[in-house]
């Protein structure tokens, strides 16, 4: 987020930082990462070597809307329909990568326990404000500008987390590791 908590404009994200890109990557992948549907458009394509799970409610549109990216992906699961929820599964196989596609209705629909390796949320405004109470751990980019004509922002979530750590201090960015107090002591004491 910037300096005023601006995450997007217009769909994007309104800076390009390559060195906070090159950490994102490290960090998420072999792992999954959770993201709204706007979020997913906006990226073009899912992320490579990760479990992509997109949330949207109109999942049929956004597989018709995009038919450059699902109709490259030859296997699907899915389409399960319990009690109006739904679950679709694309896989792609490339070399020893593979990328994964799921299609949830909701957070809600997600059962961590179903992912051994470490989830993130990858946005939008939405998705971060559902699931920040959910988070034991703030992986938290402060881009170091006020950002004017931004329209997507960052929730607020300071009176429930605590900094840790300073991971990273760039001239442009910093990167800020923050701890949930009431899900980090839950799971401090057993």
């Amino acid at each position: 987020m910037s300096l005023n908590r601006v995450i997007g404009a217009g769909n994007k994200i309104p800076w390009h930082l390559p060195e906070d890109f090159k950490w994102f990557k490290k960090m998420t992948s072999g792992n999954v990462v959770i993201m709204g549907r706007k979020t997913f458009e906006s990226l073009g394509k899912p992320l490579p070597n990760r479990k992509n799970l997109v949330l949207t409610r109109h999942p049929q549109r956004l597989i018709k809307k995009h038919p450059e990216i699902f109709g490259e992906y030859h296997e699907w699961r899915g389409g399960q329909q319990l009690k109006r929820a739904y679950q679709l599964h694309f896989t792609k196989l490339e070399g020893k990568l593979t990328t994964d596609i799921l299609v949830f209705k909701s957070l809600d629909k997600i059962d961590p326990v179903e992912f051994p390796n470490d989830v993130f949320i990858a946005g939008g405004a939405q998705i971060y404000d559902q699931a920040l109470p959910r988070c034991s751990d703030l992986f938290l980019t402060v881009v170091k500008r006020q950002i004017e004509g931004g329209d997507a922002f960052f929730p607020p979530f300071e009176d429930k987390f605590d900094l840790i750590e300073t991971i990273r201090d760039e001239p442009e960015f910093k990167i800020l590791h923050y701890r949930h107090r009431a899900l980090f002591s839950l799971t401090a004491d057993g």
